[in-house]
């Protein structure tokens, strides 16, 4: 009996962090459980995910830019999910010492670019101008996820896009 009780405490303890790792995921991505996360980072109230199921080309699966909070999203691209070819695409950037990548797609004359670098944030742009731009909060961010380049086409840089 005791040995059955000091087993229980033991997995009791080993549990702990998987339950936290499950709830500090939860408060960091918009993503669902089933999806995988491919970038996520808080930006003060707001987070920014991309999300992804099934992606193994960028004609299958699906991937999905959201922005917003965990109960309410201010926008989500596509808005039912669809496969990312001609919808969302990866931009390898680099300007003197730093090195960006951009994960970036075009809705209702906007220009979404996700940047990943250091810092890593989120730009809008509007006729080449820069409407909306935010970093992620220091150690509040993933690095872009490798099998997001395997399932997002890769495009060359744009010019009035890519800064």
């Amino acid at each position: 009996m005791l040995r059955s009780l000091n087993s229980c405490c033991v997995f009791a303890i080993l549990a702990m962090p998987v339950v936290a790792s499950a709830e500090a995921r939860t408060e960091q991505t918009l993503c669902h459980a089933f999806e995988e996360i491919y970038f996520s980072c808080q930006m003060d109230r707001k987070i920014v995910s991309i999300c992804a199921s099934g992606n193994i080309s960028p004609d299958n699966g699906y991937v999905q830019y959201r922005y917003g909070t965990v109960n309410q999203l201010d926008l989500q691209y596509p808005d039912v999910p669809l496969s990312p070819r001609h919808r969302v695409a990866i931009s390898d950037t680099s300007g003197g010492n730093a090195q960006y990548t951009h994960v970036k797609f075009r809705q209702s004359g906007f220009d979404y670019v996700l940047y990943q670098g250091f810092p890593s944030g989120l730009y809008v742009k509007k006729n080449g101008r820069t409407v909306f731009n935010k970093t992620c909060q220091p150690g509040e961010f993933q690095k872009l996820s490798q099998r997001a380049y395997r399932g997002i086409e890769t495009v060359a840089p744009q010019d009035g896009v890519d800064q």
